[in-house]
């Protein structure tokens, strides 16, 4: 099929135009209309899919920039400016939420309600436009809208244009391939979101980052892609466990250490199996020696109790005896 690029060249003398024809080459200015979208205009276009969000407790994990830079084509050391523009546009709004299927809280994005209208007269627009579609070693001119309906499974809007601007045109084949591979493509990032979780609680579990670990930790981020946003989540949720663990473990070391001062003497087994517990749970000498004192005082007494103790019994005998 020979399509016609929607343009002319100059009229002859009998004032006729003529159409360029492009052989062997499918070419028509439609899929310009869709190749020309501004990385805004494609994250308005994705966005239009999820109404109704600003109320919601947990938010689809579509909505993540994890999510909306696969799914627009956007770079994502370039989203979040464009996420920052369209905020500070009052276009889209940003929260921190429950992700639906993740552990921790991230930021999501959403469209407001001047978001909403004009990304859905964006998405109008667009889907008026007849774009030609290779279908079985053919082209087909296509409604950008019909072409959904034509796929055994769902491509979206913002799917058409991310494949007309980072493939070689429209091919349906390709096309009913778009959700097998967002549904790969998020399982790998979400596979490198556990290998990065995995060296932060390592470079952690000492309860601090040495300037090596922290270089390491910081070369493995950019090389599996994890946004500095996704490392503070994760770090902090990393951190926050840790805490919470270390005063657990404080507390039954206490318990532990009640149990061996009760003779108000820690001797033989008892060190052996104090330090390797205090090396397990990760105390630290000086808790150690803290808890050991605050373990004593409410057992037997603040030091020199005995002797007060003493003192005061050889006080009543006098009283008794006079």
């Amino acid at each position: 099929m020979i399509l016609r690029f929607n343009s002319f060249l100059p009229a002859d003398k009998s004032g006729e135009k003529h159409d360029i024809l492009v052989i062997g080459i499918p070419f028509d200015m439609s899929l310009e209309e869709l190749t020309s979208l501004t990385s805004k205009d494609r994250i308005l276009l994705y966005l239009t899919d999820f109404q109704n969000m600003e109320g919601r407790y947990e938010l689809p994990a579509a909505l993540t920039q994890q999510s909306i830079a696969y799914g627009t084509g956007v770079q994502r050391k370039h989203l979040s400016q464009y996420l920052n523009d369209l905020i500070e546009e009052s276009l889209i709004a940003e929260r921190k939420a429950h992700i639906q299927g993740m552990k921790q809280r991230m930021n999501g994005y959403y469209l407001t309600p001047a978001g909403f209208a004009r990304a859905s007269s964006l998405k109008s627009r667009i889907g008026d436009v007849i774009v030609p579609v290779r279908m079985n070693g053919k082209f087909k001119e296509m409604m950008v809208r019909e072409i959904d309906d034509a796929t055994s499974g769902h491509v979206t809007v913002c799917d058409i244009v991310r494949e007309a601007i980072h493939g070689n045109g429209l091919e349906m084949e390709v096309l009913e391939t778009v959700e097998s591979r967002k549904r790969e493509a998020l399982e790998e990032k979400e596979q490198d979101s556990d290998i990065f979780r995995r060296a932060l609680k390592t470079a952690w579990r000492d309860g601090r980052v040495t300037a090596t670990e922290r270089f390491l930790v910081e070369e493995l981020r950019k090389h599996l892609n994890v946004t500095g946003e996704q490392q503070r989540v994760l770090e902090s949720e990393i951190i926050r466990k840790l805490a919470q663990d270390h005063m657990e473990f404080r507390r039954i070391y206490r318990t532990v250490l009640e149990v061996a001062l009760a003779d108000r003497v820690i001797a033989g087994p008892e060190e052996s199996i104090l330090e390797q517990l205090r090396r397990v749970m990760r105390i630290s000498r000086k808790e150690h020696e803290d808890m050991v004192k605050e373990t004593e005082a409410s057992i037997c007494g603040p030091p020199g109790y005995e002797k007060d103790l003493l003192k005061d019994a050889m006080k009543l005998l006098r009283d008794q005896g006079d």
